[in-house]
């Protein structure tokens, strides 16, 4: 695509599957080589009183995800911002996407793997969204030839 096609603000909430690993691959493809930013959000699902196991999961969660984005931006040429938050999954993402302008927000199906059904995170993403949101499948069929 040209420059014309491209995205310069892309938001990936990534639970670290394969599918949020495909809609991570897709977002690198249409973001802007330049002014751009593509934000990677993991929300550490928690409830209000963080306990001290949770504290250092969400700290080891903050340095892979510190380390995925600086070889994503090595190897790729772009800039990538980690963002751990700690919360509710859906709201925290919710009120991420409103508080800042993206473009466009790519979300993975993640059904353990089995199948492409969206899951109630994402459609509660779809439905309160102030962007575009496009849906990465887990499993993509592959195409069958009719010989």
């Amino acid at each position: 695509p040209n420059a014309m096609n491209l995205f310069h603000q892309i938001l990936i909430p990534t639970d670290f599957s394969l599918a949020a690993w495909h809609a991570v691959q897709l977002g690198l493809r249409l973001i802007a080589p330049e002014n751009s930013r593509l934000t990677l959000l993991h929300v550490f699902p928690s409830g209000p009183s963080e306990r001290s196991g949770d504290l250092q999961l969400m700290e080891g969660l903050r340095r892979q995800m510190d380390d995925l984005c600086l070889t994503l931006e090595r190897s790729q040429k772009k800039k990538i911002q980690p963002v751990i938050l700690g919360g509710e999954v859906e709201g925290e993402v919710l009120k991420f996407i409103q508080a800042n302008a993206f473009e466009l927000i790519i979300l993975g199906v993640n059904s353990n793997g089995v199948d492409n059904e969206p899951g109630s995170h994402i459609s509660g993403i779809i439905a309160k969204a102030n962007a575009p949101v496009m849906v990465m499948p887990n499993v993509i069929n592959e195409t069958h030839q009719v010989s």
